[in-house]
């Protein structure tokens, strides 16, 4: 038996040198940091669904109740449209006596009324339930007016009853449009929901928020 042969060295894995080691250091911590920052706002709203705490609910919701009543609206949608109104007058045995060709800007504000939203508090969710959108406000400006009117005059007082017909027509079909939208109505979530955020703070990651359209308003 040789016992002069020499036993295998035994291979120690080599080190990263120092600066790869520190560079592997930061970004394992920063992706650490990452991860605590993505799951704990879940892990957190769980907690508080599992075990949901009525005192902090109710101190959320009264919160909100109160920012929502000092916001009063949110606007969502502006409108800038033009327009032609043609409105004419007839008259028995003599017909058409008056005839308006009315050019308009019209311009208009469409968003929710926050003080008409309710607040409903169960198993540690806060839900809000929207009401219909509204035109919060608008206008009708004249550019160009037509008038074929020696039989009847135009009056100052039809001139604005005019207007004002067709600023309701146009609200009609503004919102019978907006209702139906799915953008205007994810626009309309991800506003509120950022000032949501900023109205609770810290108690963001406590509370649970959904937003929901109201099925039957009043």
């Amino acid at each position: 038996m040789n016992r002069d042969r020499e036993h295998p060295r035994r291979r120690h894995p080599r080190k990263l040198p120092r600066p790869l080691r520190f560079l592997l250091r930061i970004v394992s911590t920063a992706l650490i940091i990452s991860l605590v920052l993505v799951f704990l706002p879940r892990l957190t709203r769980l907690a508080g669904r599992l075990w949901p705490d009525p005192a902090r609910t109710e101190r959320v919701s009264e919160l909100l109740s109160h920012e929502l009543k000092d916001s009063a609206r949110l606007e969502t949608l502006t409108v800038d449209d033009q327009g032609v109104l043609t409105a004419t007058v007839q008259a028995a045995l003599i017909g058409e006596v008056q005839r308006v060709t009315m050019d308009y800007d019209y311009r208009a504000s469409v968003g929710v009324d926050l003080t008409k939203v309710r607040l409903s508090a169960e198993d540690g969710i806060l839900t809000l339930y929207l009401p219909p959108f509204e035109i919060l406000s608008d206008s009708l400006t004249p550019t160009h007016v037509d008038r074929q009117d020696f039989w009847y005059p135009l009056t100052e007082k039809r001139r604005a009853q005019l207007i004002e017909e067709e600023k309701a027509s146009r609200a009609d079909a503004i919102l019978a449009e907006v209702g139906s939208s799915d953008d205007v109505w994810n626009r309309t979530v991800g506003t509120l929901s950022g000032l949501i955020r900023s109205w609770l703070g810290a108690d963001t990651w406590l509370v649970t928020v959904e937003i929901q359209k109201e099925e039957n308003p009043v």
